[in-house]
């Protein structure tokens, strides 16, 4: 089996965060396959490998804070597409308006794509270890405190 075109792997990332701006529990799982991971780097942040359940999780308990989450393509930067390894690598940004104030992070991810090309196998996050580090008590304080609501 050949590996999947550029435009295959470049339509799918598309579909991948066209959902996953939906910000809901089913849409960033949509396009990901059922044995999906996804790691946030660096391990300073001490975050464990997630799976699709997990990631859903986290974004249900994210939506009452962050009811509306956009993850963007940096100007100017163009996924960078390995076709023979199904890699797709991503330059990105975030903005979101929350109760504790706005959130605004950056990133790359490496997104790793099925054989045909048409889901996500992993997802490698790596995070503002800096950004993350200040705003990840703000944001679980905040979502604890709409969950007791």
């Amino acid at each position: 089996m050949s590996p999947p075109s550029r435009e295959q792997l470049l339509q799918t990332t598309r579909l991948f965060l066209d959902a996953f701006n939906e910000f809901t529990p089913e849409g960033v799982v949509r396009h990901r396959s059922p044995t999906c991971t996804h790691r946030l780097l660096p391990a300073t942040l001490n975050s464990p490998t997630q799976s699709n359940a997990d990631y859903a999780n986290l974004v249900a308990s994210l939506q009452p804070i962050m009811p509306v989450f956009r993850l963007r393509l940096v100007d100017g930067v163009e996924p960078a597409v390995d076709e023979a390894s199904r890699k797709v690598t991503l330059h990105l940004k975030s903005h979101s308006q929350t109760p504790v104030g706005l959130y605004e992070n950056e990133y790359v991810w490496v997104l790793t794509l099925s054989q045909d090309g048409k889901s996500v196998d992993d997802v490698l996050e790596f995070a503002d270890s800096l950004y993350t580090a200040e705003w990840l008590p703000k944001i679980k304080k905040a979502a604890e405190e709409a969950a007791k609501k």
